[in-house]
């Protein structure tokens, strides 16, 4: 298996099993490139299974539907519910069920919203990385990979900030990407999260700039994404 073969191995497999291919693990012991890659995703993974579970359905809705088959069964309650009464309440309960099974994508209503969450998770000062700044290109790939749209990083060495390195990270009920940059040896959090996480309008190159607990954030779309810096 050579470079090509395995990337395109990494970016199909699925981390959620414990089956490996063994040409797989045979071309990393003789590719340090790969080696990283492998390690950066499987990182990421790690961290999408920590920032994420599974929500157990309330044992209310069960009941709800039993009571509601039970009453289905029986003669007399069918003559005496109508049936366009019966099925609304049906739907109802579809409904109710299909959004806890299947749960819509958040979205945030307002930049101040956005703004709030991204000052909370910075001012936790969890400075885990995943990658540093040799690693980028690579941890790009597989960030854009989770995080299902194509990450692109702001050029912003000619405004002072250097960059560390970062991580997979869930804002809110979203996930994003989550860079650290330093400037003038102060540490400052990117957030990087696709433009439909936003239940609103908002222009590419409008920005939006306030003081949130005491953090200078500065919120910004560029070529369809969003970015939260917080300084």
């Amino acid at each position: 298996m050579n470079c090509k073969d395995f990337q395109h191995w990494l970016s199909t497999r699925d981390a959620f099993t414990d089956k490996e291919n063994p040409e797989a693990m045979s071309h990393l012991k003789g590719c340090e490139s790969c080696e990283s890659l492998y390690k950066i995703d499987t990182g990421l993974e790690k961290s999408i299974k920590s920032a994420f579970h599974q929500q157990e359905i309330p044992r209310d809705l069960y009941d709800q539907i039993e009571l509601t088959l039970d009453h289905a069964k029986n003669p007399i309650m069918l003559t005496k519910l109508r049936l366009t009464g019966l099925a609304a309440f049906l739907s109802l309960i579809i409904v109710t069920a299909y959004m806890i099974f299947f749960d819509t994508p958040f979205r945030y209503q307002n930049l101040q919203q956005l703004g709030e969450k991204a000052v909370f998770v910075h001012l936790k000062g969890n400075t885990t990385m995943s990658f540093n700044d040799n690693k980028i290109e690579q941890a790009v790939v597989m960030l854009s990979k989770e995080l299902k749209f194509n990450v692109i990083l702001p050029y912003l060495k000619d405004q002072g900030y250097n960059l560390l390195g970062g991580r997979l990270c869930a804002l809110g009920k979203c996930k994003a990407a989550y860079l650290f940059f330093e400037k003038k040896k102060k540490l400052c959090s990117l957030f990087i999260m696709d433009y439909d996480h936003l239940g609103f309008e908002m222009a590419d190159g409008s920005r939006f700039s306030n003081i949130i607990k005491g953090c200078p954030t500065d919120i910004w779309k560029e070529k369809g994404q969003v970015y939260a810096m917080v300084h």
